[in-house]
């Protein structure tokens, strides 16, 4: 359940890094200099300031706990003893997998969020709002496809880290087998193997039998 919610909270918070990066490289693709300006003009207050600020501080958090998670890994994996092992982790197809599996999630709904952000602030100074294709409207150049290259982008970021830690895990996995194949537990008692037993030829000649009965003169 925690591995859960960790990872939930994680996808919400790269989605909201794309979300905020894909905004801001927008209005600076359209505006240059002007850039601080314009988002003045266009509703971005004190409030968006602070939501930039917050997701600075999220990213840095996120980096220092996915430092911390694989180094903990590395730390497991010498305490294995097992320098030596390296099985072929996950290959890159399954890597490229996983990553165009998380850009197309990360792209596809900082699109969406992104459209309806700037709908909903262009309604609130008083402007008329464009719909759904905003983002490919002259006011935003190139903003359908910077909004896609961010999330391509965090995704591959995320998509490095999830590989890395799939690696570090197989090794780990694969140590702990060698270990129990090699430190296995000795038997208390050697074992006693009972052979069948076989009829003895000398047991035969030798064997107490009646003597004959003796016969008259």
């Amino acid at each position: 359940m925690t591995r859960r919610i960790a990872a939930v909270t994680g996808a919400l918070a790269l989605q909201l890094i794309a979300l905020v990066l894909a905004h801001d490289l927008t209005f600076l693709a359209r505006y240059g200099s002007r850039y601080g300006e314009e988002l003045a003009h266009a509703g971005h207050g004190q409030t968006w300031a602070a939501a930039v600020e917050s997701t600075v501080v999220l990213s840095v958090v996120l980096g220092v706990l996915a430092i911390g998670r694989l180094l903990q890994l590395r730390g497991r994996l010498r305490g294995e003893a097992s320098r030596r092992i390296a099985p072929p982790g996950p290959s890159l197809r399954a890597f490229l997998g996983t990553w165009l599996q998380v850009a197309s999630r990360i792209s596809l709904l900082g699109v969406v969020l992104l459209t309806i952000q700037e709908n909903i602030e262009r309604a609130s100074i008083g402007q008329a709002a464009p719909g759904p294709g905003i983002l490919l409207s002259p006011e935003y150049p190139f903003g359908l496809w910077i909004a896609m290259a961010v999330g391509a982008s965090v995704a591959f970021v995320a998509a490095l880290f999830e590989h890395r830690q799939r690696v570090l895990l197989a090794r780990i996995r694969a140590a702990r087998q060698v270990h129990r194949r090699t430190h296995r537990t000795p038997e208390l008692w050697p074992r006693l193997d009972v052979l069948p037993a076989h009829e003895s030829v000398l047991g035969r000649r030798s064997g107490l039998r009646a003597p004959p009965l003796a016969t008259p003169a």
